[in-house]
């Protein structure tokens, strides 16, 4: 009876080993083309859209391929399709890899699109591809997709998932983008209360651009020379119901970021205007957000109050006048020039959202849940009608952390 039981121990053992020391399903690195960003545009043809697919080698770059490999780094392809899924047999026919979209980084859809109501049928399509992940980032670009994916040549990156990797982290700690994931995107429809924002992107830069503030412009506004890639991120294409409907420049976009919580912002540079010499060059300073804001509401009667309060330390980072801000009087006028100054990009961007946008462009509805007590209650006070009528009063809590080492003008040469 022992033996019995020792033998058929060993056996589920073998049997066992068989099961885990299979190699049935492994699949070589060489063997895929990894689609780093997907591009979608409006298509001629009746029920169909534009798929094009930024192809990355990964062999370039990398100790596999070698230092001295001719291969292309990158391929694009653009053909007509029914959905993002079915296209990737269609592409089979032109790659000769197994088409794969777990490394996808970016969706980029065209501006034109993007205001399609077939748009948001496209996109959903998502959601059934398992290599998808809903951290992908969507972005919307000014030209069509799979112009943008054609001009778009860094400089400096030879693999394309590390220069979309770079760039649109730095623009999302900078606040001048969006954090504009899948998982936001669908989010934020399910919700029907709030506004998306997507990142603006394009490829094809504007000829002679107006000059404008820092952080005034969009994508394509910025006027920049040299050796460089074309494409610029900058600015937020918003969304209502999962369809495109306006966009915000660089400024209205960080200050966005500043009011939403689940921003992950580390530090912005802004310029406020000189408080000590009017019409002169502007401060250069460093916001820092290191905790959540404080948001309070008055939900009863014909307006709405709603109140928020920001706690934000900033660092002057230049002193144009040369001012000494060892005197409390000019610390007390720099803080006060601040506060005025976040105070009315924050009027005009809630002005904006409720005679422009008709919403407003971050959760703030989630605050407004916990006043009721029941889900019917909330939805007969109409979120999305009351906001508009709603007096928003913005409080900036400000705490200069940092003034700078300079505190007195430089002596003249010759003096």
């Amino acid at each position: 009876m022992q033996k019995t039981k020792t033998v058929c121990k060993i056996l589920v053992l073998l049997i066992m080993a068989c099961f885990l020391s299979g190699c049935w399903d492994r699949k070589e690195l060489e063997g895929n083309a990894y689609v780093i960003g997907l591009g979608l545009d409006h298509s001629k043809q009746k029920g169909k859209i534009t798929v094009t697919m930024l192809i990355a080698n990964p062999e370039v770059g990398s100790m596999q391929g070698g230092g001295g490999s001719t291969e292309k780094p990158r391929e694009i392809i653009s053909f007509d399709a029914n959905d993002i899924i079915a296209a990737k047999a269609t592409a089979n026919a032109v790659i000769s890899r197994d088409i794969n979209y777990e490394l996808l980084k970016i969706i980029v859809v065209s501006e034109e699109y993007a205001k399609n109501p077939n748009f948001t049928r496209s996109i959903t399509d998502v959601l059934k591809d398992k290599e998808i992940r809903l951290s992908t980032f969507l972005a919307v670009s000014k030209e069509n997709a799979s112009e943008y994916f054609k001009q778009n040549r860094p400089k400096m990156e030879t693999r394309p998932h590390k220069y979309f990797q770079y760039m649109v982290d730095h623009g999302i700690e900078n606040g001048l983008i969006p954090d504009s994931s899948l998982f936001r995107y669908f989010k934020t429809m399910n919700r029907g209360t709030d506004l998306f924002l997507a990142m603006y992107t394009t490829a094809q830069p504007v000829k002679k651009p107006k000059i404008k503030g820092e952080d005034e412009y969009m994508a394509g506004q910025l006027d920049v020379k040299g050796e460089l890639d074309d494409t610029q991120f900058l600015g937020s294409a918003v969304f209502k119901n999962g369809v495109m409907i306006d966009i915000l420049n660089g400024q209205d976009t960080r200050t966005v970021n500043i009011l939403d919580d689940t921003t992950d912002i580390k530090d912005i540079l802004i310029d406020i205007p000189n408080p000590f010499q009017k019409n002169q060059k502007q401060y250069a300073v460093r916001v820092m957000k290191t905790e959540n804001n404080k948001v309070k509401m008055n939900l009863k009667g014909a307006r709405p109050k709603i109140y928020i309060t920001l706690p934000l330390q900033f660092q002057i980072m230049s002193n144009p006048s040369m001012v000494n801000f060892a005197d409390d009087k000019n610390k007390q006028l720099i803080k006060k020039q601040i506060a005025k100054h976040m105070k009315t990009v924050n009027y005009e961007l809630f002005k904006k959202t409720q005679s422009q946008l008709k919403g407003v462009p971050f959760p703030l509805s989630l605050y407004a849940r916990k006043y009721f007590g029941t889900i019917q209650e909330y939805k007969k006070f109409n979120w999305g009608k009351s906001y508009l009528r709603a007096d928003i009063i913005v409080k900036p809590d400000i705490s200069i952390v940092d003034y700078g080492k300079q505190t007195k003008k430089p002596a003249k040469v010759g003096s």
